[in-house]
């Protein structure tokens, strides 16, 4: 049998056995190994009498795949080449419709005694042309299944940079407080899918409106979680006007909420006191790190609406737009800027 004998057949019977071409690979590095074409050995049988198969190991249970002994006394397996030639097709080349079957292809050696046969007679160099082929074959067969990250569809963290970015004190025509509070909706729509989450306009008063937060988040008829936004920093002075806020929530076992832009020192405490869970925009932050861009989009769209159907402040909503649309070309122009870390998500 000739190297393109045994191309043949290996090709012919390949759409069947695809483990075959990881096999017939293990056999060429297995007999390279062991030096075979310097031996001039005329078969298989003949590479045997000079290295003897072990079918044993020293456990006393039977090998199912190939091993012999060296000269040295070392023993030399066959698994361990197909184990590499199959990596190689796998998680070299994305070739993931080749098998994951290492145990089954290694123990059919004795199918394809007349390979071994064949390939202990060929020289260094018809090993290595063989074994190049019969790579090239099994990738031309089977498709590349490796990611593409120019079919990637990344969308820019519109709602981070909202937060961080965002100048939410009042332009004229605005509603003081409104960016804020239209923020924090934002939050607590995307960060609540399951809540029916309710608003009214800033500054409107939400006892006057039998509410019991400036946003409240309701599971049916139950209230779950509400939240008093304040557009300023927060001082330790503040805080004991927001008693019946937290009591309110407390008797309808509501998770109470202080969105403040900030704490001064002593008012964080004071708000835990409450009790009351405080909420900065570095602590939004940190929960938005965690949110995919689809988290971040409805979060973001809740905000524009916030400001369209809301507010119906037109105002806020043309600069909410072009806020929007610069950030995110800003973020496309800094994702295709060179020497960003690769896999950098943001």
């Amino acid at each position: 049998m000739t190297p393109d004998d045994l191309f043949r057949d290996f090709s012919a019977g390949f759409a069947g056995r695809k483990f075959t071409a990881g096999l017939l690979v293990a056999m060429i590095d297995f007999l390279s190994e062991l030096g075979a074409p310097a031996l001039g050995l005329a078969s298989f049988e003949q590479l045997l009498e000079r290295f003897p198969r072990v079918a044993v190991n020293p456990a006393g249970k039977r090998f199912n795949t190939l091993v012999v002994t060296r000269e040295d006394g070392r023993t030399l397996s066959l698994r361990g080449f197909y184990n590499e030639a199959e990596r190689f097709y796998r998680a070299g080349h994305k070739r993931f419709d080749y098998p994951s079957a290492a145990p089954h292809a290694t123990q059919a050696w004795p199918d394809y005694l007349h390979w071994l046969d064949a390939l202990a007679g060929f020289s260094t160099g018809e090993l290595a042309t063989l074994r190049a082929r019969v790579d090239a074959f099994v990738l031309e067969k089977l498709p590349s299944q490796a990611f593409d990250p120019a079919l990637a569809q990344t969308d820019p963290p519109l709602f981070r940079l909202l937060l961080e970015n965002f100048d939410m004190a009042a332009r004229e025509g605005e509603p003081t407080g409104a960016a804020f509070q239209g923020l924090v909706f934002g939050f607590l729509r995307a960060d609540n899918p399951h809540l029916q989450i309710e608003i009214d306009k800033a500054r409107t008063g939400s006892k006057r409106l039998q509410r019991i937060g400036d946003v409240d988040g309701w599971e049916g008829g139950r209230l779950a979680i509400t939240a008093e936004v304040k557009q300023y920093q927060l001082k330790e002075a503040d805080i004991a006007d927001l008693a019946g806020f937290s009591a309110a929530a407390a008797q309808r076992g509501a998770l109470a909420l202080v969105a403040a832009l900030g704490f001064l020192p002593g008012a964080r405490e004071a708000v835990r006191a409450l009790p009351a869970i405080p909420l900065e925009v570095a602590d939004l932050l940190r929960i938005v790190e965690l949110w995919d861009p689809f988290k971040q989009r409805v979060a973001v769209q809740s905000f524009v609406y916030y400001a369209r159907h809301v507010e119906k402040s037109y105002a806020l909503a043309a600069r909410v737009d072009a806020f929007l649309e610069a950030a995110a070309e800003d973020w496309r122009k800094g994702r295709a800027a060179p020497g960003r870390a690769q896999g950098e998500l943001f």
